[in-house]
């Protein structure tokens, strides 16, 4: 009983991890294969003296996938179920992915693969995430709606004139032995679509209820550079598949 407790709680702390990520942003209207950006994620809540860490985004040709273009979408370096380590994290997507199969990510997903350089690569197929996401009582609801505004962001010397959207993230992580726990982003997300990935800055407040605690912080990203990299890309290194048990010797 206390092993499945255990794997059971680092699952939760996994799946709210991915869920106050927000990768979904990224995910629509993908740039060409070998586009990049690197974006700050920082803590506005508190004060830091520390450098706020920072991420890549990428995308690689993956080719078809039923007679339809895919790609790969890579997050790095990012914590991912309870992992103890971060490492990039793929997602295996069509290539025109709107808006709707964004916000659906791990739905829209034919393959998520983190590629943890210690206890070894993993992935899992859509089975997976769909069995994993019922077993632990996990289900989300993201909303993306244009405001009908436009803010001027300053980017290097130049001036972006960017789409205001306002961002809502409803999570619910109800697995067995752990108290439920329900996740609430929103925030605002500035979009340009001349930017690799559309997304100039975000900034969101996290609200976390678990039993009768109630946890809140804010965070903004906001983009650092940007470019285009057609060096070529050896094939990926897949590992094992995922497996429940994974979460708890594995991490």
């Amino acid at each position: 009983m206390k092993l499945l407790k255990k794997c059971w709680l680092w699952l939760a702390l996994g799946l709210c991890t991915h869920a106050q990520a927000q990768w979904n942003i990224f995910a629509e209207n993908l740039p060409p294969a070998g586009s990049w950006a690197t974006y700050e994620i920082a803590r506005t809540d508190i004060p830091s003296t520390s450098k706020a860490p920072e991420i890549k985004l990428s995308v690689w040709a993956a080719g078809e996938v039923n007679g339809k273009t895919y790609v790969w979408l890579n997050i790095e370096p990012v914590a991912w179920l309870g992992s103890r380590e971060k490492a990039p994290l793929r997602f295996l997507i069509p290539k025109d992915l709107d808006r709707e199969g964004a916000n659906k990510l791990l739905e829209s997903s034919a393959e998520i693969l983190f590629s943890n350089p210690k206890t070894g690569p993993w992935y899992m197929l859509p089975e997976d995430v769909k069995s994993l996401a019922s077993t632990a009582g996990y289900s989300t609801e993201n909303t993306l709606v244009d405001d009908k505004k436009t803010d001027p962001i300053d980017f290097k010397n130049k001036t972006f004139e960017c789409k205001k959207l306002h961002m809502i993230c409803l999570t619910n992580i109800d697995p067995p032995f752990v108290k439920k726990q329900v996740i609430k982003i929103e925030g605002t997300v500035w979009r340009n679509e001349s930017i690799p990935f559309g997304i100039v800055k975000a900034e969101w407040t996290e609200e976390t209820t678990k039993g009768d605690k109630v946890s809140k912080e804010s965070k903004r990203v906001t983009l650092l550079s940007h470019g285009t990299d057609n060096s070529f890309v050896a094939p990926l290194d897949h590992g094992e598949r995922f497996h429940l048990l994974r979460l708890l010797f594995k991490r």
